[in-house]
């Protein structure tokens, strides 16, 4: 096997860490012509080629097999400057077996030789890419091995249901013991209603990882515009007294008490002539659909939601207190964007609300590759259900295996090439 190296980073910097991994990463210090260091830990040396000094840096050896890749390694803790990092990496490029990392080829290296499962893989490119306090808290939890915990105790028992199963097909010319048929069924049924209870609250780990989509709606000159730029103290959205001035869906995210939130300022819905304008509608309509909370504003206490809305989490806010003073029937707030008036409160209820979609015990299955493991195992134990225990038992064996490998296709490395690139593509070089 080839021994890989890359830098932390691509940026400017005071220090880099160069990263080498491998069999061959032992041979730095003779490449380098300095003494080895113990293990584990920081060692200054003075990096040389040619008798010449390249830089003067701290060091660390980290024998394998207990290291993040599971190989011997080698970080070099160089001065930021690119005439050191391209001096060092041309020397390691003429040297036998040596080559620059793919992306994630260190967490990939990490993954085949047993140190993380691909749940804990994915989890490090998220937490290198987490941008709010809920994104940390989801990834270092995966990270720790959380999920990993959870779909074993799932495989568990499946392969304990297999194991009846297999004793059945043994002994297929008996009589299926009395009680076994009802326990097999009672264990089943358990392990499809955690399973069912997990994919129902997926989306929310989904939105902790992605952003949650909050949308405003209401009528043309609103003031929708008006309160997305207040909500993000940035002037992204035009206001104009024009009538349908936003046709296009305008997007900004934000940090919200930990929650990454995309807010929306969506096209006003109304009867239009103007093909472009009909079309911002249509959009419109379709991002609502998938929205987390809706904020449906109205300057005339008008609240009637169009569509199919009523199960999507709505705040109504009557806008342009300052013009009008009336508290409306169905309105939850009243805010003035001009006087900057209840603003703060409405942001305080929209967090409120996110903290209402978090389920008591949140799953966290965050992606799709995940979830769709996850389903194609819940649907080959929802058809054991029509399956008889007595004279079908071969299918429901197979139906088992199936099950079986969907799970562990989420965790472990099974001939699946193309997943682990899928995954891996994602990341950065030198992670």
């Amino acid at each position: 096997m080839e021994t890989i190296f890359a830098s932390s980073n691509q940026y400017v910097s005071a220090i880099k860490i160069i990263r080498i991994s491998g069999p061959q990463a032992k041979k730095i210090p003779k490449i380098f012509n300095f003494d080895r260091i113990k293990p584990k830990t920081f060692q200054v040396r003075k990096l040389k080629y040619n008798q010449k000094t390249i830089d003067t840096v701290p060091v660390v050896w980290l024998p394998g097999p207990k290291t993040y890749t599971g190989e011997d390694i080698y970080e070099l803790h160089i001065h930021g400057a690119a005439s050191i990092e391209e001096k060092i990496y041309s020397i390691l490029l003429n040297e036998r077996n040596f080559r620059i990392a793919d992306k994630g080829e260190f967490t990939k290296r990490a993954v085949l030789n047993g140190r993380i499962d691909l749940t804990q893989a994915e989890a490090v490119n998220d937490l290198i890419n987490s941008e709010t306090e809920k994104q940390l808290e989801l990834a270092n939890s995966i990270l720790d091995g959380d999920l990993k915990q959870i779909l074993f105790q799932w495989r568990e028992q499946i392969i304990k249901l297999s194991s009846n199963i297999e004793a059945l097909i043994d002994f297929s010319d008996e009589d299926i013991p009395e009680g076994v048929d009802s326990h097999f069924k009672k264990t089943l049924n358990s392990l499809i209603d955690q399973i069912r209870e997990s994919l129902k609250f997926s989306s929310y780990s989904r939105s902790i990882r992605n952003g949650f989509i909050v949308s405003i709606i209401g009528k043309p000159n609103v003031g929708k515009s008006s309160l997305m730029n207040s909500i993000i103290d940035k002037n992204v959205s035009i206001v104009t007294n024009i009538a349908g001035t936003t046709r296009d869906l305008i997007e900004y995210k934000k940090n919200l008490n930990g929650f990454a939130v995309y807010f929306n300022d969506t096209a006003g819905i109304r009867e239009t002539d103007s093909l472009i304008e009909e079309e911002g509608i249509k959009k419109t309509k379709e991002i609502i659909l998938n929205s987390d909370i809706i904020l449906n504003l109205s300057d005339k206490g008008e609240f009637t939601l169009p569509f199919e809305l009523k199960k999507l989490k709505t705040i109504n806010i009557s806008t342009k207190s300052d013009l009008n003073s009336r508290n409306f029937k169905n309105q939850d707030i009243s805010i003035s964007v001009k006087h900057n008036k209840g603003i703060k409160q409405l942001l305080n209820m929209i967090f409120n609300k996110l903290k209402e979609l978090e389920p008591n015990e949140p799953t966290m299955l965050s992606n799709l590759r995940q979830i769709n493991g996850v389903k194609k195992a819940l649907k080959a134990l929802k058809r054991i259900k029509n399956l008889s225990l007595k004279k079908e038992t071969e299918l429901v064996a197979e139906e088992l295996r199936l099950s079986s490998s969907a799970i562990s296709n989420i965790t472990s490395v099974v001939d699946i090439d193309e997943i682990l690139d899928e995954i891996f593509n994602k990341f950065c070089i030198g992670k």
